[in-house]
């Protein structure tokens, strides 16, 4: 109860309630939207109203904070995935000459969600001799299809890039369209809880990876068609923010110190995700200051 009290004395200025703006997430059907709607519920508790709104996915929650949605003034933060940010900020220096990591910077990391590469049970391949690989990422801009771009960068492979339909994507590997499926998204996903004749892909370790990604494991108590345990990079989200100006700091440093010493609460309340994440991780090309002190301060408590 202590570690609440202090929280709540903290938002003394907020005390008669406090509007955040919308937190953009994904589909409704996606982890983001269930992570929002958690951190929105915990915040209303101190008079704190943050809406959670349904959005395209990290690529699209990029655009709308750099201000490329003119509807969507009032978002103030987004949930998105790490290589996105380095993504978007890449086509943004390489279009226009210009950097949004100062603009938009990360505030709180949100967990890890495992990059997903599956193949034919029956396949073996050889990656110092093959490069070339259809694969199916899903959407163009989405999170799933830039980590399959750092990948084919990382191994310096040649991805052909297969369009289909979700719910036909198995099969497509099946019938020799596609070689490799693509996904991030947090293990066990339900999506993946019944295959069968297919396996998973362990990549070698580079540098490129390493400097992106984290490691990770993924069981065979995940998915039962698995017959081993495998290494799997995975690739942290993280909340970010437009909120830059200096003005605005007591705002990021309330709210990260509300989510941290809420985690029991969050775990216990909404799920067992909550425990998994590590909000000690900084490792961000671009963190906000306040953020990351505050982080520091309130975890040493």
């Amino acid at each position: 109860m202590k570690i609440i009290l202090v929280a709540i004395l903290c938002l003394i200025s907020f005390a008669n309630g406090i509007e955040f703006g919308t937190l953009a997430t994904v589909s409704k059907t996606g982890k983001y939207y269930k992570l929002g709607n958690n951190i929105s519920a915990v915040l209303k508790n101190y008079k704190i109203n943050l809406e959670p709104i349904t959005t395209g996915g990290s690529y699209e929650n990029m655009s709308i904070l750099d201000g490329k949605f003119i509807e969507d003034k009032n978002t103030f933060f987004a949930i998105v995935q790490k290589d996105v940010i380095s993504y978007y900020n890449y086509l943004q220096y390489t279009n226009n000459n210009v950097s949004i990591l100062d603009k938009i910077p990360a505030v709180l990391s949100l967990g890890v969600e495992q990059i997903h590469l599956i193949t034919l049970d029956n396949t073996d391949y050889d990656y110092d001799k093959r490069k070339t690989f259809k694969v199916w990422c899903g959407d163009e801009n989405g999170g799933s299809c830039v980590t399959a771009k750092y990948i084919e960068k990382a191994y310096n492979f040649n991805f052909v890039y297969v369009n289909a339909k979700k719910e036909n994507r198995f099969d497509r590997l099946k019938d020799g369209t596609v070689d490799i499926v693509i996904s991030v998204i947090e293990s066990p996903a339900s999506d993946f809880a019944d295959l069968k004749g297919l396996k998973l892909i362990d990549l070698p370790t580079n540098f490129i990876m390493e400097d992106m990604y984290t490691h990770s494991i993924i069981t065979k108590k995940d998915y039962p068609w698995l017959t081993e345990d495998i290494h799997a990079f995975a690739v942290p989200r993280v909340l970010i923010t437009n909120l830059t100006d200096e003005k605005y700091n007591p705002i990021i440093e309330n709210f990260v110190k509300i989510l941290i010493l809420n985690k029991p609460y969050l775990a216990k309340t909404y799920g067992e995700h909550w425990d998994k994440i590590d909000f000690t991780y900084t490792a961000f090309k671009k963190m906000s200051k306040v953020a990351k002190d505050t982080i520091s301060k309130t975890v040493e408590k």
